[in-house]
């Protein structure tokens, strides 16, 4: 198995202060716009690659969270190391990236690096456990017809793999009770959607075997309503999108699951 190249420190600020209840919230950096940066301009947890002096990963993330945001943190502060992620990147290639997870008493202030980042955010935990704060939409960079769940921050989405980590770790996305994975679900729900507006069904769900990863393949007849579908899916529901990213064209609809496993509605 690959190693993490990288790590990320999610640092977890709760405070008892106010309340019975405690609140609760992670630190964000916005970063700083960049081209030599793959997620420039993305809200992102302080990290980055290891460099060659780290004694290990949870070194690089505690390195990486004093140099960009000025918060030094000791080793004793980690609560948990999470399972290792794949970040993607606008050059095509993919990271593997340990995240790991340190407690704080109270919400720390920042000193940023600017060169590293242009803004700071401690996010409420309870704001990102409210579903009506998710929606499915394109963001910066990327063509329009290929939507990510996100959370709106100060007018920039919260998207990919710092979502994931997030949504992941809170346990916010439901189990089907059929044992079917959530994206099935989600894929299924969208050819409803399509059969309301007046589609034909062709067939249902059947598994292809001219794709080396498992895919499901339903087809409808006609064309895929583009604008409709993406109107409908950037309307929030009442539970967290449970999919990784969607691609919407005329002609099909892909879906990649949580699990990077793939559902595509055919049309034609």
């Amino acid at each position: 198995m690959a190693e993490p190249e990288a790590a990320v420190a999610i640092v977890h600020a709760r405070s008892i202060e106010g309340g019975p209840e405690p609140e609760e919230s992670v630190l964000l950096i916005r970063r700083t716009e960049r081209e030599s940066d793959p997620w420039s301009g993305h809200w992102s947890f302080p990290g980055g690659r290891r460099e060659p002096q780290d004694h290990d990963l949870v070194e690089t993330a505690l390195r990486e969270l004093a140099e960009e945001c000025g918060i030094v943190l000791a080793r004793d502060h980690l609560e948990a190391a999470l399972p290792p992620a794949m970040a993607g990147r606008r050059i095509g290639r993919t990271m593997l990236v340990a995240p790991y997870l340190f407690r704080a008493r109270a919400e720390l202030p920042t000193k940023l690096d600017p060169e590293e980042a242009a803004e700071a955010l401690w996010l409420p935990l309870s704001f990102v456990r409210d579903p009506t704060r998710h929606c499915l939409t394109p963001v910066p960079r990327l063509p329009p017809d290929r939507i990510f769940p996100a959370i709106e921050l100060n007018g920039v989405p919260l998207w990919g793999f710092t979502y994931r980590v997030i949504t992941q770790w809170l346990g916010l996305h439901s189990t089907v009770a059929s044992g079917e994975l959530p994206g099935f679900q989600a894929a299924s729900l969208l050819l409803d959607f399509l059969l309301a507006e007046g589609m034909e069904l062709r067939y249902g769900w059947i598994d292809s075997t001219e794709d080396p990863h498992p895919v499901r393949v339903a087809r409808v007849k006609g064309e895929i309503p583009v604008d409709a579908v993406l109107a409908h899916l950037a309307l929030p529901g009442n539970r967290i999108p449970p999919v990784s990213s969607l691609e919407i064209h005329s002609d099909a609809i892909r879906v990649m699951g949580l699990n990077q496993e793939e559902y595509v509605i055919e049309a034609g």
